[in-house]
């Protein structure tokens, strides 16, 4: 049970991800970045970057739910482009983020 519990907010994260992707109007080079981070690591990348799109999910399941948006991104291969999907990890990680470095806020 508790994976599907997983695989569904996974599912919901990445409906999410693909609707600020065609909201902002990415173009085909354009690209996120995944990054679990504590509360400031998550201000720290909304205030330098938009959009973002990020969950809070519980710690104890926190790389159970990395690696399920990892795998349905590779399975479902929405239109969201991720050539890195690697995923930087910050000690004491409570979200997960998605954010474009090709988009710095000045």
């Amino acid at each position: 049970m508790q994976n599907d519990n997983i695989a569904l907010q996974a599912k919901v994260f990445l409906y999410h991800l693909n609707n600020s992707n065609d909201e902002n109007g990415f173009r085909a080079k354009e690209s996120w970045k995944f990054s679990q981070v504590s509360e400031e690591g998550k201000a720290k990348i909304e205030h330098d970057f938009f959009p973002t799109v990020s969950v809070k999910v519980d710690p104890k399941i926190i790389h159970d739910f990395a690696a399920s948006v990892l795998s349905q991104l590779k399975t479902e291969q929405p239109k969201v482009n991720v050539p890195d999907p690697t995923i930087s990890i910050q000690a004491g990680s409570e979200y997960f983020i998605a954010f474009s470095p090709d988009r710095v806020i000045r």
